[in-house]
């Protein structure tokens, strides 16, 4: 949706797997990939190695959730030119394409901020938190332990379309497809509950 709305840019297709966006670069002039890293068949880095070695003067950024110094270290080491994270705004992936379709990398401030701090051998903070509401919060917590819309909105006085709709809301604020990734994003990252 972003992407349709910078000028000059043209959408030429979409993929749902890593083997997909390879077949995309294999039929049409493709000049800049928008990569997410986690895909089913086929990641964004694997898929990256490819392009690059089939189709060097592809560009690809990566547009993920995922923020750790080691995922941005092997996503760089594919031969990604940009990586940022999902929440940017227009203006920030509007900079991202320029910067990479001139040759340059481009990273989110809290990108560099990641990578700095893991060579300097600090601990980085391990995940971007969206701005989760008290109730979306207490949820998410219901939702891990396994509990139904229906008990969620019984334990916390909601109705069950509410709870569903704060269901949507979180997914879709940390761009997760289910409840399963989103059982195993609270896994990996504990402190999006803090």
């Amino acid at each position: 949706m972003l992407v349709s709305r910078i000028e000059d840019v043209h959408i030429v297709g979409d993929a749902k797997n890593g083997k997909q966006v390879i077949e995309l670069c294999q039929n049409q002039k493709v000049d800049l990939i928008l990569m997410d890293l986690e895909m089913p068949e086929m990641g964004g880095i694997e898929a990256t190695e490819i392009i690059k070695r089939d189709f060097p003067n592809v560009k690809i950024i990566a547009v993920t959730m995922l923020n750790d110094y080691n995922t941005i270290k092997k996503a760089l080491r594919s031969g990604m030119d940009g990586y940022v994270v999902k929440n940017l705004g227009i203006a920030e992936l509007q900079n991202a394409i320029e910067t990479v379709m001139k040759g340059q990398i481009y990273m989110s401030p809290e990108i560099t901020t990641i990578l700095a701090l893991g060579v300097a051998g600090r601990k980085p903070k391990q995940a971007y938190v969206p701005d989760l509401t008290k109730r979306e919060k207490e949820v998410i917590k219901l939702i891990i332990e396994g509990l139904t819309n229906e008990l969620i909105a019984e334990k916390l006085f909601l109705s069950p379309l509410t709870v569903s709709t704060h269901r949507k809301n979180v997914l879709s604020k940390l761009n997760l497809k289910n409840t399963a990734m989103l059982v195993k994003y609270c896994s990996d990252y504990p402190e999006i509950l803090d």
